[in-house]
C-alpha cells in the first residue's frame, strides 16, 4: 500500500513526461490510497488545463469521472488534527500535511513528485523513481 498525492493521480490520468513511470509504480504496488482532498485538487488541475486550452471541456469531464471512480475506492479518512501538527512541525501546507498524515497513519510511503514536500518530510515522502528502485 502507498499514499499518492494529486500530482501522481494527474500523471496517471493525463499523459506527460512523468506518466511513463505510472505502470512501473502500479507494478511495484497497486494498492493506492489518497485523501478526499485529492478530488478537489484534481478538479482544479483540470480546470486549469481547460482554461489554458490544453484539454477540451469534454475531456476534462471524462478525466474527472475517472478520478472520481478512483478516489471513491482509494479515499481514506484523514486525521485533521494530525494534519495540523504535521503542517506546523514541518512548515508545509495544510493540503500537503493531509497526505503526509495519512501516510504516517497507514505506515506507508507517500509517493509524490513535489520536491519541496519530499525535502520537508524525508523518509516519509519519496519520488516515484525512489520507490520503484527500492
Amino acid at each position: 500500500m502507498i499514499v499518492i498525492d494529486t500530482n501522481i493521480l494527474i500523471y496517471a490520468l493525463i499523459e506527460c513526461d512523468n506518466s511513463i513511470m505510472i505502470p512501473q509504480l502500479r507494478k511495484k504496488d497497486a494498492d493506492w490510497r489518497t485523501t478526499g482532498l485529492c478530488l478537489h485538487e484534481t478538479l482544479n488541475v483540470l480546470v486549469t488545463y481547460q482554461r489554458r486550452g490544453l484539454l477540451r471541456l469534454e475531456q476534462c469531464r471524462e478525466l474527472l469521472k475517472s478520478a472520481t471512480r478512483f478516489i471513491t475506492v482509494a479515499q481514506c479518512e484523514v486525521d485533521m488534527e494530525a494534519s495540523l501538527v504535521f503542517a506546523a512541525k514541518y512548515g508545509i501546507t495544510g493540503y500537503d500535511a493531509q497526505y503526509a498524515a495519512l501516510a504516517q497513519t497507514l505506515a506507508v510511503p507517500l509517493i509524490t513528485e513535489d520536491r519541496k514536500l519530499r525535502q520537508a518530510v524525508p523518509g516519509l515522502a519519496i519520488s516515484m523513481q525512489e520507490f520503484i528502485e527500492q
